[in-house]
């Protein structure tokens, strides 16, 4: 089973700009908020570069580590990736994996950017904790395109 959330946001740059600072500063963006962590390094994998297919270890600020896969990076359209393996307890007892896509889209003289992360629950039994995660979640999300929105250079 699987449960989706979307957080959006203008900014008032290029979908160039708002691209490169949104995939090159996620530590910065992806800050901690109430119980979930932030991201505090990532590692690009056996040497890759931050391409489609290339794999990379997402370090949390509660040292928590995600492996991750980029499915696409298209500049300046889109940032799409997935968990390869289970967050942290007790997230872990609720979602065995999730799916981001980042969109960047031209509009009003800036950029529209909607993110969208898509999690596999671990068990249908699950949806109702997953429900009040996942919106925690979704908040967690909108902080970090309002810091890229009133942040971006």
């Amino acid at each position: 089973m699987k449960l989706s959330t979307r957080a959006r946001v203008h900014v008032p740059r290029s979908p160039e700009q708002v691209f490169d600072v949104a995939v090159r500063e996620l530590p910065a963006l992806l800050q901690k908020y109430g119980p979930i962590p932030g991201v505090e390094h990532i590692e690009m994998l056996e040497g890759a570069k931050p391409v489609t297919g290339a794999r990379r270890r997402v370090t949390m600020t509660d040292r928590s580590v995600i492996e991750e896969e980029i499915l696409e990076l298209t500049r300046p359209r889109r940032h799409n990736y997935r968990w390869l393996n289970r967050p942290k307890f007790p997230f872990s007892l609720i979602v065995k994996t999730a799916e981001a896509d980042w969109i960047f889209s031209p509009e009003s003289g800036g950029t529209t950017v909607e993110w969208t992360y898509t999690f596999t629950l671990t068990t249908p039994l699950m949806w109702p904790q997953a429900r009040l995660a996942v919106a925690l979640f979704k908040r967690w999300m909108q902080k970090a395109l309002d810091r890229l929105r009133d942040n971006h250079p």
